[in-house]
């Protein structure tokens, strides 16, 4: 039977591992190169008023006046706020802030970081009730690299720095080091201010590369006392935007990508992957996790088989291309799954993303996943879900798995899944996965499914909710239903091979379709064409008001012989 997907939360994890790190993979090339000469690169002292260089997530953030212009996060109930700046490509260098913590929650920290190389992972600097901590945060993992117990007063200024040079990573708080260690969680980014449960100003903040550690900044009489902040009257949502946003990857599409995943659109101009990024190596689940983890441009080649550690499913960030190498490359025992909704933003917005909070996190983009096979995924094999846009699927093998094999829902956009080979799949290809989530996918699903072959699957090439599909010189030799027509899909069809199936459509709501003269089936091999009292609108029901899609594209004729598709034919494992 053809059930909608399940909205129950899965076994996820997009963070996996501290210590996992790229540069213990093979890579052909450094990821980030590091500024040659000492120099301040970064300053930042509040006194035009103005944030709005900053990108902002969660809590209330202003620049108020403390003694001197300072940015103030005023929500103390806030449990994720923060402010980040600077370039991206910072690798060895020195922040230093002043920070005054205003409120500090039985919980709670305010702190500085570094090196933050995507919204929730960074070194930082924490004063919390009692104790200072120098910490390495990927999502929800927290490794203490080093602690001090010292008093933390609210209403006191400290100045805090962290330096970190190759792996080392140290803290200091008044000029004075308190903690070192050792970490390779990330090799560049940002830096940030933060708080958590508490509120706090902020203000002197400095970022300098090589030399010498600044001085700290002399701490001001205040003229007046400084009152600590109720918070406004107005509750103010959290967050209020995205995250830091992915770094860029350049303009343009990979080598022979044709389709929706093609075109501009969300800022973002075709699909190319980690194009411009370096090239590693992985050969097993925590390198694989390390390598995809971030929004950074890479190339990721997937070397031999790599098995799951438990967890049904493994986000990947933005900007990625993973492909196999050789002709055996294998991802067992788990799913790949092209998402934003992160651990981040299950912890403020729940398990699921939905339409209220679609411009309030950083969607997932260009994406590519080409030359592996998929066995024995306890959830999908691949799964495109939270407005998750340009993504391009392209030769892989799909083995069976507990649900489907390649899913695209949850307001996802800009896909096509190409010369893949679906062998014995139960539930191959679903676009939209409920009749109830029209509020979010209306405007959105619109994927290309070409030059795939559908080697004894049974069930969705694709099932349609909502979204356009343009299906075109598929080769389809099936145990059940080619093409299910959901709640207001659309489906353009052409010039597929349909060898034999149980029928060509399957009913599930209204969806319309437009079924060309290029498409070829053989009456003797729909099995439902053949029973008593059946008429064609039981076995292939066409409106064809479904108009063609808007880019250019070559379909061909029908072809008698399936596609050179899936994972290790000729050509596969080349880097598009």
């Amino acid at each position: 039977m053809d059930t909608p997907a399940p909205s129950t939360p899965r076994s996820r994890r997009r963070w996996p591992i501290i210590g996992g790190a790229i540069a213990a993979m093979t890579a052909g090339a450094a990821i980030f190169a590091p500024l040659a000469s000492a120099a301040t690169v970064f300053t930042a002292g509040f006194e035009d008023g103005d944030i709005g260089g900053w990108s902002k997530s969660g809590g209330t953030w202003a620049v108020v006046s403390d003694g001197s212009q300072v940015a103030r996060q005023s929500k103390a109930d806030a449990e994720n706020a923060r402010l980040f700046n600077a370039p991206t490509n910072l690798t060895d260098y020195t922040v230093q802030a002043r920070v005054k913590p205003l409120s500090i929650g039985t919980n709670g920290f305010v702190g500085l970081l570094a090196r933050s190389s995507g919204s929730t992972v960074f070194y930082r600097l924490a004063l919390l009730p009692g104790r200072a901590e120098l910490q390495a945060v990927q999502g929800s993992a927290v490794t203490v690299l080093g602690s001090s117990s010292r008093t933390v007063a609210n209403g006191t200024w400290y100045t805090l720095s962290i330096t970190t040079s190759g792996s080392a990573v140290t803290g200091s708080i008044d000029g004075a080091q308190f903690a070192s260690g050792s970490s390779s969680l990330s090799a560049a980014g940002r830096i940030g201010l933060q708080t958590s449960y508490s509120s706090a100003s902020f203000d002197d903040v400095t970022v300098t590369t090589g030399g010498t550690t600044p001085p700290p900044t002399p701490t001001p009489s205040p003229t007046r006392p400084t009152p600590t902040p109720t918070g406004p009257s107005t509750p103010t949502p959290t967050p209020t935007g995205p995250s830091t946003p992915p770094p860029t990857a350049p303009p343009g599409n990979a080598s022979g990508l044709v389709g929706f995943a093609t075109m501009s659109e969300y800022g973002r101009t075709g699909t190319n992957g980690g194009t411009g990024g370096p090239t590693v190596t992985v050969s097993n689940y925590a390198q694989l996790a390390a390598a995809v983890a971030d929004d950074a441009p890479r190339i990721v080649r997937v070397s031999g088989t790599i098995s799951g550690n438990g967890d049904d499913m493994l986000d990947v960030g933005s900007n990625k291309t993973v492909i196999g190498v050789g002709s055996n490359a294998t991802i067992s025992g788990f799913g790949l799954d092209v998402n934003g909704w992160g651990p981040a933003e299950v912890a403020w917005g729940g398990d699921l993303c939905d339409p209220a909070e679609r411009d309030r996190f950083t969607r997932t983009q260009n994406v590519i996943i080409r030359n592996l096979s998929f066995r024995n995924s306890p959830d999908d094999s691949v799964n495109v879900q939270c407005y998750s846009h340009h993504v391009w699927i392209d030769h892989n093998t799909f083995y069976p798995a507990s649900d489907g094999s390649v899913d695209v829902k949850r307001g996802s956009d800009l896909v096509t899944v190409s010369y893949n080979r679906y062998a014995g799949t139960d539930k191959s290809m679903l676009l939209g996965h409920s009749d109830s989530n029209g509020a979010q996918d209306t405007g959105y699903l619109r994927v290309t499914y070409h030059h795939n072959w559908f080697d004894g699957s049974a069930t969705r090439h694709p099932r349609v909710r909502f979204g356009y599909a343009h299906v075109f010189a598929n080769y389809v030799n099936i145990s059940d239903y080619f093409i299910g027509l959901g709640v207001d899909g659309r489906i353009y069809a052409e010039s597929n091979y349909v060898r034999g199936a149980k029928t060509i459509t399957e009913d599930f709501g209204n969806a319309s379709l437009t079924w060309t003269s290029s498409n070829f089936y053989d009456v003797a091999t729909i099995t439902r064409a053949n029973d008593s009292g059946k008429t064609m609108e039981d076995w292939l029901r066409a409106n064809n008001s479904v108009a063609r899609p808007p880019y250019s594209y070559s379909a061909g004729s029908a072809s008698s012989s399936p596609p050179s598709a899936g994972a290790g034919v000729s050509g596969a494992d080349t880097i598009p």
